[in-house]
């Protein structure tokens, strides 16, 4: 018995070892650009073979040769994420799906999936009035990427399909813009979290993020980028911000405050709006010049579930929505500006870069005059006109020059527009025979088949019915068909057999059908005049037939235009202010998030080589025997677990024996069972009840052996879920009625008679006289945590 008890046993270990994954998940990453330097971002991840893509961004110029690496990644996509609207984490979805080949599902969260669709829709708008854009991207490209979107809800559980089966994501909030995500990947038992652009401080219309939620995940994908960043005080850099305004304003000057579409300038407009509430500065406009101004604010007046508790809250108790401003003017091109009231204003114009749009047209016009102030809210794209007006800013006065090319299109006029209708009318003309020909060419390909009349039966006669022609054999019979009888014809005849048409001459009612009337519509729908004693005969009372008409009336012409370059040499005058309104995480507390999240790798990003390094000398030293990678561009590293998986099947009745509890996202609880036969070939097998021994008619139950069933039969010690800080404890103690203080890191508790102290990192130790003070403490203590 021995011998087969043992045999059984090693045919259990070899059941389970077949479902074993070697070494875990393989997950592999490759940064195809965003590293070591402040580019867009874009990488790629393999889990178990199956191509995620994490942000696909792009810069303002728009350079094709950058996206080489995405190339030729993108048909072979799988899914994408993105963390947040603007252009460098999406900005190439649109020349990916349109001219990459990339075809997939995107998942962001819906403010995400808006926001980024009119930052796309403004981009295309504005290079398309400064040249010839299609050959980047078009608007039917932006909107194909756009479709592939599937909105998700923060810590909406969202599980891929095909090569993905298995895998989830899930989005966390970021707090840098409206619906911004760090994502969660998992799959089995280990996580991959990407978090980039992340903010922990409250907003005047975001939360911070927290990462209560991530504990421990195997790989953890973030960038260096802010990790020497020091945010300034809230108070301190808007009272710089508005008297920097005011100052300008004052002197008879205009503001220029270069931003992008949506995104950013949401808590701008909240401060201005409030700012200006707060000292009546009511005779100074404040405008918002983007070619979909009135959409990105309609968007925030009606999501306001994404963002703060404050914000929601408000609009809840006293129905208070920021966004129905008060000083706020929408422009949606540099005429609508210019057709309002004279006098100094604040505007805030796209794109941030000043590489295209209304707002590089107004600092080449407003940068000569000294009274006027130019505001940049963010750190500079590499190679952007903000780039060279920073490093400007910090010169002498004389030496403060710069070229500027600005492109804009101007109406037709004189000789150029006759030629154009000319050429126009031309290509009309040559469409309009090309069609005849082909109608006349498919009329004589065609054989006139005469109509079929039916004859009457006897019956219908006597009671006046008219009857339609049957199809019965005896009618097919005397019908004709295409060839009489077996000489073939010489001329083209029809593709098909004969088929009856029935041409009523009257209605349902007994009403006789005039068929010139419905000519008459057909001919005035498609533009054919009618003649003049038709007209004077028949009337129509159709109102279908009154809107085609109207429409076409109504159908305004496009007007020509073409396109005008110049190149101008600007003396900046102006003055330059920075003010950092990024919203993102200042370094020591991107130091203690990681630290608090400790996951057992690391790959930085997004950071250039001395950000890249002080992260990663941080980290070695703050998460001691964790490997810190920083790749670069192209370098693919294999971040496997050496952890293997292993896949089992849990039996009902011994699931709902367990007691579960939450914890991080997973239910967990104790079980004792032993293992079991697979159902199908190849699968995993399954785990039984304990009783399954004793009952193993079926043979499903491989006995283990007479050690490990002593193993199995040992109760399991208790285990405790939760994260608990002595400052919380302490507070839970209050409480209660019980006084707590500190001293020297020991929670000192009832008078010195209990003392809580950590022991390492996941160690609790209460140490007293057995007393009821003592018990107190432990009880306490215990219904902090869940208890398996």
């Amino acid at each position: 018995m021995k011998v087969e008890a043992n045999a059984a046993m090693e045919i259990a270990v070899a059941e389970v070892k077949k479902t074993e994954v070697e070494r875990g998940n393989k997950v592999l990453v490759t940064p195809l650009y965003g590293v070591k330097g402040e580019q867009p971002m874009c990488y790629h991840v393999s889990i178990d073979g199956c191509n995620i893509l994490l942000d696909c961004g792009w810069n303002d110029k728009f350079d094709v040769d950058m996206l080489k690496p995405l190339a030729a990644i993108a048909p072979k996509v799988d899914a994408v994420l993105i963390s947040h609207p603007d252009t460098a984490h999406l900005g190439a979805l649109p020349y990916a799906f349109g001219k990459l080949g990339m075809n997939c599902k995107v998942y962001a969260t819906l403010p995400v999936h808006k926001m980024g669709q009119m930052y796309m829709y403004d981009h295309f708008l504005t290079r398309q009035d400064q040249g010839d854009f299609q050959e980047v991207f078009s608007l039917d490209d932006v909107d194909t990427a756009f479709a592939a979107f599937v909105p998700v809800k923060y810590m909406q559980l969202s599980m891929l399909r095909g090569k993905g089966d298995g895998i989830s994501v899930m989005a966390y909030a970021a707090g840098h813009t409206l619906g911004g995500a760090v994502w969660k990947i998992g799959k089995d038992a280990e996580d991959v979290v990407y978090a980039v652009d992340y903010n922990v401080r409250k907003e005047r219309h975001l939360n911070g993020t927290s990462f209560d939620a991530i504990h421990r995940p195997a790989l953890l994908i973030t960038d260096a980028s802010s990790v020497d960043r020091e945010v300034p005080n809230k108070t301190t850099r808007d009272a710089k911000l508005i008297d920097s305004i005011l100052s300008s304003l004052r002197m008879n000057g205009n503001v220029l405050i270069p931003i992008d579409p949506a995104g950013r300038v949401l808590e701008l407009i909240l401060l201005l709006e409030e700012k200006w509430a707060q000292r009546q500065l009511g005779s100074y406009q404040i405008v918002l010049l983007t070619n979909v101004a009135y959409n990105t604010l309609d968007f925030a007046k009606s999501h306001l579930e994404w963002m703060g508790d404050h914000v929601t809250n408000a609009f809840e108790r006293r129905r208070e929505n920021p966004f129905n401003t008060k000083f706020l003017t929408l422009c949606h091109s540099m005429e609508e500006l210019q057709a309002l009231p004279p006098g100094p204003k604040v505007v805030l114009a796209s794109f941030g870069s000043l590489e295209a749009g209304p707002s590089r047209h107004l600092f080449a016009e407003w940068a000569e005059d000294k009274s006027n102030l130019v505001i940049l809210t963010g750190q500079p794209e590499h190679g952007s006109l903000t780039e060279q007006v920073v490093q400007l800013s910090a010169k002498a006065t004389a030496k403060k020059k710069i070229k500027l090319t600005l492109s804009r299109r101007i109406p037709l006029e004189g000789s150029e527009l006759a030629e154009h209708e000319s050429s126009r009318k031309s290509s009309t003309s040559t469409e309009l025979e090309k069609k005849e020909s082909e109608t006349v060419i498919a009329e004589e390909e065609m054989t006139d088949i005469k109509p079929v009349e039916a004859e009457a039966e006897p019956m219908d006669v006597l009671f006046g019915v008219t009857t339609v022609g049957s199809t019965q054999e005896a009618d097919l019979r005397r019908r004709d068909t295409l060839t009489e009888g077996f000489t073939p014809i010489s001329t083209p005849h029809g593709p098909m057999f004969p088929d009856e048409v029935w041409e009523p001459t009257m209605t349902d009612y007994g009403q006789e059908i005039d068929i010139e009337t419905f000519h008459q519509i057909s001919q005035m729908s498609s533009g054919i005049p009618i003649p003049e004693p038709m007209k004077e005969t028949t009337v129509v009372d159709d109102l279908d037939v009154a809107n085609i008409e109207e429409d076409e009336e109504e159908e305004p012409q496009e007007v020509p235009t073409k396109l005008v370059t110049e190149t101008r040499e600007i003396n900046i005058r102006a003055t330059i202010l920075t003010v950092d309104f990024e919203g993102k995480a200042d370094g020591k507390s991107v130091r203690t998030l990681i630290t608090q999240a400790a996951p057992r790798r690391v790959v930085l990003v997004h950071g250039d080589a001395k950000e890249t390094k002080t992260l990663k000398d941080a980290l070695t030293a703050g998460l001691p025997g964790v490997q810190i990678d920083a790749p670069d561009a192209g370098k693919t590293i294999e971040c496997t677990s050496a952890s293997a998986t292993y896949k089992i099947r849990v039996s009902d009745a011994l699931f709902q024996k367990a007691n579960m509890r939450d914890m991080a996202g997973y239910k967990v609880g104790w079980v004792n069972g032993v293992v079991g036969k697979a159902l199908e070939e190849g699968g995993a097998p399954m785990l039984l009840p304990v009783s399954a021994l004793n009952s193993n008619a079926d043979g499903m139950a491989l006995a283990p052996s007479n050690a490990t069933m002593t193993k199995v039969s040992a109760q399991p010690g208790s285990v405790f879920l939760g994260d608990l800080r002595l400052s919380d404890f302490r507070q839970a103690l209050a409480q209660e009625g019980i006084i707590a203080e500190f001293a020297d890191g020991v929670l000192v508790c009832a008078n010195g008679r209990v003392t809580v102290r950590k022991d390492g990192d996941e160690k609790l130790v209460v140490e007293g006289a057995l007393s009821q003070d003592y018990f107190e403490v432990r009880q306490i203590l215990y219904s902090q945590y869940s208890i398996l």
